[in-house]
């Protein structure tokens, strides 16, 4: 994501993530999708989903927290669609989700840091899972080295 760094192209979506995780200061961001999409985001599968829900790339912004030390290991995403809840979005962002894991990529429901996540895995390695959470009108996608540290950031979450 380096291309979106120092991007803050929707605030008020970076406000619903946290500033801090375990005392660790967050770096937010945040881009409209055309500006992901530039960067490297899978553009043929984003394009088709939002054609189907009569969007475009202008209608879409995403947010990410991060750790720029690394010393908590993950990040919390966020994304959001003008004028779509998350249980329609929700979906296609598990689908785009399992898609960038890889063949063999699963998808089951957990309870993780006391929320109800979506789990998409390929395996037990480090990036080998995420966590997924619909709420409102967006959708968290949590990036985490293990359960623990995914429960730490879910629970960090405002």
């Amino acid at each position: 994501m380096p291309a979106v760094t120092s991007s803050h192209a929707d605030p008020a979506l970076e406000a619903l993530l946290p500033a801090e995780v375990s005392g660790t200061a967050m770096q937010r961001s945040s881009a409209t999708f055309a500006a992901l999409l530039a960067s490297g985001g899978d553009r043929t599968a984003i394009d088709a989903f939002l054609q189907g829900i009569g969007k475009s790339e202008s209608d879409g912004t995403f947010a990410a927290a991060f750790d720029p030390t690394n010393t908590i290991g993950g990040g919390i995403f966020v994304f959001r669609i003008a004028g779509v809840d998350a249980g329609v979005l929700l979906p296609a962002i598990v689908s785009v989700e399992q898609s960038d894991l890889g063949t063999g990529a699963t998808v089951r429901q957990a309870t993780v840091g006391g929320q109800n996540v979506t789990v998409v895995s390929v395996g037990n390695g480090v990036n080998d899972t995420e966590w997924v959470i619909g709420r409102d009108d967006v959708v968290f996608v949590i990036h985490a080295s293990d359960e623990a540290h995914a429960a730490t950031f879910i629970q960090a979450l405002p």
